[in-house]
């Protein structure tokens, strides 16, 4: 398959931009292997609801470790393992930012951005947001 993908770009030699066509004609296989973004938030509310009802009567690790026992949410802990720590924290999780990640993704599965670039932005966007210094 990687030949075949050679030989569709032409000389296969250096060059950005027909690489960058590859990666993004390659996208959606690479997304494929996943959740979709319905199942990622459906799971993502259910581990949500999980510590809500459990705060203050378990302490926040024992929580956390039962939901990575659960077979239902292991490919998740697999697949995402960032998400899952982001969405675990003991300090809360900003739904927002959740929507923002999977927006992007949908941006890369429907080929309208390429995952590099979807990266920058969202980097920028949550640097800004969590390290850059007021103004």
């Amino acid at each position: 398959m990687s030949s075949q993908k050679r030989n569709n770009n032409g000389s296969g030699s250096s060059g950005g931009s027909a690489n960058k066509k590859a990666r993004t004609d390659d996208q959606p296989d690479f997304l494929s292997d996943g959740l979709d973004n319905k199942a990622i938030c459906d799971l993502v509310q259910d581990i949500m609801i999980i510590l809500h009802d459990n705060k203050g009567k378990t302490p926040h690790a024992d929580i956390v470790n039962n939901i990575s026992r659960e077979d239902k949410f292991k490919f998740f802990i697999e697949r995402y393992p960032m998400l899952f720590d982001m969405v675990t924290k003991e300090a809360g999780f900003d739904y927002s930012s959740l929507e923002y990640f999977l927006s992007m993704r949908d941006e890369i599965i429907k080929q309208r951005i390429t995952s590099e670039e979807a990266s920058k932005q969202v980097g920028q966007v949550w640097f800004d947001k969590y390290y850059k210094p007021p103004a």
